[in-house]
């Protein structure tokens, strides 16, 4: 799916050149973009290849503020990918959520829009949602994505909340890499950005947990709870460092 080729088909869709796609298409559309996330959480590279259509029409490309992003062909979109789940092969404590899912489609060639959720496990919020763009093509009676696009959109705003979103993601970057005590910094230092914030009071406490910090995890994970009595996750991991 070469670029231009792409730019035609969300003219098409935008201006009502596609259909809406047919009930059991669209299941078996959403069910593909699902599991490549999916498979990008659970660092599965065997599933997450699967998703792709594998060869030098397919495209990738991530746009937020002050980073863009992109490749062309299968093998430029697949290598940095397998090196990231070789280099960081423990799964993603994230949960995907899916919102305002459309898919219009002609023949073997569908396009979908939607909004992405990228919540930690157990977190009030973490990440910027994103809006997701894909075209896929069916192949084999089977669909398989052609091209993406991701817009962060919260990354190109000022807010608290997206400027603690993006210290949030780079404290548990710095944690899946084997650099705790770095986390633990940026962590504290979100916690002063939001000293309301349910999630940047767990995330230190996840800091602290990881290095064997109980009491410092165990008053992190209380001040969550008094922030966010809801967020049961914090309460588990609570009782779970009071055994020890």
């Amino acid at each position: 799916m070469r670029l231009g080729l792409l730019c035609v088909v969300v003219s098409l869709a935008c201006g009502g050149g596609l259909a809406s796609a047919q009930t059991g298409d669209e299941q078996a559309i959403k069910a593909v973009v699902r599991a490549e996330t999916q498979a990008w959480i659970d660092r599965n590279a065997d599933a997450w290849k699967t998703t792709w259509l594998q060869d030098g029409s397919a495209s990738r490309a991530v746009v937020q503020a002050g980073n863009y992003t992109s490749q062309q062909g299968w093998e430029n979109i697949a290598a940095p990918m397998l090196k990231d789940f070789k280099d960081n092969p423990v799964p993603l404590p994230y949960s995907p959520t899916m919102a305002h899912f459309v898919a219009r489609q002609q023949g073997n060639l569908a396009f979908v829009e939607y909004d992405q959720g990228m919540a930690a496990t157990g977190h009030v919020a973490s990440g910027s949602p994103s809006r997701e763009y894909r075209v896929l093509q069916r192949t084999g009676g089977e669909w398989k994505i052609a091209s993406q696009i991701t817009h962060v959109v919260d990354s190109f705003g000022d807010t608290p909340g997206a400027i603690g979103d993006r210290v949030n993601d780079t404290g548990y970057a710095l944690l899946r890499t084997g650099h705790s005590q770095d986390a633990i910094e940026i962590f504290k230092m979100n916690v002063r950005l939001s000293p309301q914030s349910a999630d940047a009071f767990y995330s230190l406490g996840e800091g602290y947990a990881a290095t064997g910090q109980k009491d410092l995890a165990v008053q992190n994970y209380e001040q969550s709870l008094q922030l966010d009595p809801k967020n049961e996750n914090a309460r588990l991991a609570l009782a779970k460092l009071k055994k020890r």
